[in-house]
Formats: structure tokens, sequence, C-alpha cells
């Protein structure tokens, strides 16, 4: 599974985690954010059914677009 959404490209970010103890702040690690990516049968304007990765927030606009 690519782990990019066919239809927008979104991919992964980067973050920081922050390690913490009761002195206050020790430091900052980069960490990967990756999104929420599902895979989804859709059909092409030829008719075929086609199977695409897509972040949740392109399959919510589908949905809406659908009703």
């Amino acid at each position: 599974m690519s782990r990019q959404c066919d239809i927008c490209g979104k991919t992964k970010m980067a973050g920081c985690k922050i390690t913490r103890d009761s002195q206050g702040i020790l430091g900052h690690n980069k960490s990967p954010r990756m999104p929420n990516l599902q895979s989804v049968t859709v059909t092409d304007e030829n008719g075929q059914k086609v199977k695409k990765t897509v972040c949740t927030r392109c399959l919510k606009k589908m949905k809406q677009e659908s009703n």
C-alpha cells in the first residue's frame, strides 16, 4: 500500500516528540506523522471499478458529493 493519497497527494509530515521530566523540557525528537489512508473501490468514467488509496478527508468529500 502506498503512503500517498491518490487524489490530493497527501504524504507524511514531520512532527516533534517532546521529552519532559519534572524540571521541564529535555529535548525534541523528530517523528513522522502518517496520514490516515484507506483502500477504496471507486468507479471511474468508463464504469470500471478501480482500487485507490484515499485519505479520510478526500473520502469524506467523495461521500458528500455522491449524496
